[in-house]
């Protein structure tokens, strides 16, 4: 039986949300270009659609990552959140390319825009993805679901790009000047597919084993010096699958605590990172300090290496 992680309903219930919204903005996109002939309209009515079916994909995905670790997969399946998060970022930006290339279509054959639909339809999508954006950009940072803030922040750019299109449709009825629509569509597209690449960089380097970001090993580290206990560390390596954090590392105690003070010692070190970085796995190596140094003398002294 799985067992669901804490805060997975919320998780769950914040996709869901985003889920129901993004069907009422698509439609409402889908209709509006239709009537009004905006492609502008048309590319964020396109976007939306890619929308719903990656808010599905990570609703299945939070799933899939809530399975209890096994022997498969000694550290869980939080991984699944970001491999997910990759794909919808290709996902915008291949539709990017595909948006762009109607567009310039549509600036060498001008077609009048009839934009009052796509107004209101653009208007009412900013406003929608905002708010639903808020609430799961919340639970993501509550919970730690990189899935969720995926959505999220995909969300928000779908704000800016509904906000932009809003004012170029504005223009657009002012000055009756069709060409205008075409040129709107490539630029919000092209930001945001310069958005999405960044994120993809950004998950990329957590699929890559990439360490914690500088701030929180920062934080390990003076846990480390400000220990009492605690003469020296090394070997400090970090990384993160999905929502879990993940420390590994040797520290240097005195030569003279025995086997069961030196375990403890480890134990209280683990527990001080944990609680430094707000839950981790932590796996202390203990070595000797005296004993530790001679070692490292002796892998250095010269002539070893002939």
């Amino acid at each position: 039986m799985t067992v669901a992680r804490p805060g997975e309903n919320a998780v769950r219930r914040a996709v869901a949300v985003s889920l129901a919204s993004t069907v009422i903005v698509v439609a409402l996109k889908l209709a509006a270009a239709a009537v009004s002939h905006s492609v502008s309209v048309l590319s964020e009515g396109l976007q939306s659609v890619v929308d719903i079916v990656m808010s599905a994909v990570a609703l299945w995905t939070i799933r899939l990552a809530s399975i209890p670790p096994d022997e498969d997969h000694p550290y869980g399946h939080g991984r699944a959140e970001v491999i997910s998060s990759a794909l919808q970022m290709l996902v915008v930006i291949g539709t990017a390319f595909v948006i762009a290339w109607q567009a310039t279509l549509r600036l060498a054959n001008p077609v009048p825009v009839h934009p009052d639909w796509g107004l209101a339809a653009m208007a009412y999508s900013a406003i929608a993805n905002t708010l639903v954006a808020r609430y799961c950009l919340r639970v993501a940072k509550q919970h730690g679901s990189a899935a969720l803030e995926g959505e999220a922040q995909h969300l928000n750019s779908d704000t800016f790009a509904s906000v932009g299109v809003l004012a170029g449709l504005a223009v657009v009825k002012i000055t009756a000047w069709p060409t205008l629509d075409p040129v709107i569509a490539i630029v919000f597209t092209s930001l945001g597919a310069v958005f999405a690449v960044r994120q993809l960089v950004r998950l990329t380097h957590q699929l890559m084993d990439g360490s914690l970001p500088p701030g929180e090993v920062a934080k390990v580290e003076e846990a480390l010096h400000t220990h009492v206990h605690v003469r020296g560390f090394h070997n400090l390596r970090t990384r993160q699958t999905g929502n879990v954090r993940i420390v590994t590392l040797h520290v240097l105690l005195d030569d003279d605590l025995s086997f069961v003070e030196a375990h403890d010692l480890a134990e209280d070190v683990e527990a001080e990172l944990r609680q430094v970085l707000g839950g981790a796995l932590v796996t202390v190596h203990y070595e000797p300090y005296l004993a530790e140094l001679e070692h490292q003398a002796r892998e250095h002294a010269p002539g070893d290496a002939m």
